[in-house]
């Protein structure tokens, strides 16, 4: 096994999702058995994928990272939304691996290196990675499902103006046809816990409604139609900048498909406060090519 000096420890485990190996890996293949996601009838390039505790989004989590081939892929590029930290552009972690407790998963260091070498929109931002989940929670279901990969991990702070297109410009010009781009993202955060109370009835309807959109305009692959749309909403889609960045990436021939959707009412039978989740693969023939 391959030693690293520079290793990024998880900060997740045992809170976003369990701390003991075994239990982990059971969970993560329990979540798998039950998912039953449309077949595709291309390889899958891209997901959008959620990213809270695994007892509320690890289902829907597991609908899309179950289409992943692991014959097929071998490198993932991660875009994840930063909670903590304020910045412009993408970070990408001053390290060798991640770890989880599942083991180590190294960084593809030639691709990182040519990020932070030729665009300033990426740096190192070492604080934007100690604590933030939303792209560890995705990694455990890579190990399970892929097994022998590396990784591209990149957080996303604000993005302005062109910068969401440059981004995908400089990812598309490195991404190789086999590779899987995986955005993390939650979608619709209502209720007075996050300070957005768009409706007072029929919430549920409302929120599913104002998420579809959303889901519509990525669907269509549309990436300024998609931002304008959580502009003019307010919509609290935590990951928005990674979900627009990949649909700047993705191949014209690219077929979008909504696998699951459901809230954290769903699984707690409380509209009060409420987090949606919903996982969507893209495919394409060609994959990236």
């Amino acid at each position: 096994m391959a030693q690293y000096e520079n290793v990024r420890r998880p900060a997740a485990a045992g809170m976003f999702y369990e701390n003991d190996p075994e239990t982990l890996e059971t969970s993560i293949k329990g979540y798998l058995s039950k998912a039953d996601p449309e077949k595709l009838s291309a390889p899958v390039i891209a997901l959008i994928s959620p990213h809270a505790g695994y007892p509320f989004s690890g289902q829907a989590a597991a609908f899309g990272f179950k289409l992943l081939d692991p014959e097929r892929t071998h490198r993932v590029f991660l875009i994840a939304p930063s909670h903590r930290m304020h910045f412009r552009g993408v970070s990408i972690p001053p390290v060798e691996a991640y770890e989880t407790p599942l083991g180590l998963i190294p960084l593809n260091q030639e691709v990182c290196d040519t990020l932070l070498t030729h665009n300033t929109l990426f740096s190192s931002v070492s604080q934007a990675h100690l604590q933030e989940h939303s792209l560890e929670v995705q990694l455990p279901f890579l190990q399970v499902v892929l097994k022998n990969f590396e990784i591209v991990p990149m957080v996303v702070g604000q993005v302005k103006n062109s910068d969401s297109e440059n981004i995908a410009k400089t990812l598309g010009g490195l991404i190789k046809e086999d590779d899987v781009v995986v955005a993390s993202s939650d979608f619709t955060h209502q209720g007075p816990r996050f300070g957005y109370v768009p409706y007072r009835e029929n919430v549920k309807k409302n929120i599913r409604d104002l998420d579809m959109g959303a889901v519509d305009r990525i669907l269509k692959k549309s990436s300024q139609e998609f931002v304008r749309y959580v502009e003019d909403t307010e919509a609290t889609i935590c990951g928005s900048h990674p979900i627009s960045i990949l649909l700047d990436m993705l191949p014209k021939e690219a077929k979008g498909s909504l696998l699951i959707y459901y809230t954290s009412g769903d699984v707690l039978g409380d509209e009060t406060d409420t987090v949606s989740y919903a996982s969507i693969a893209f495919e394409n023939a060609a994959g990236w090519g």
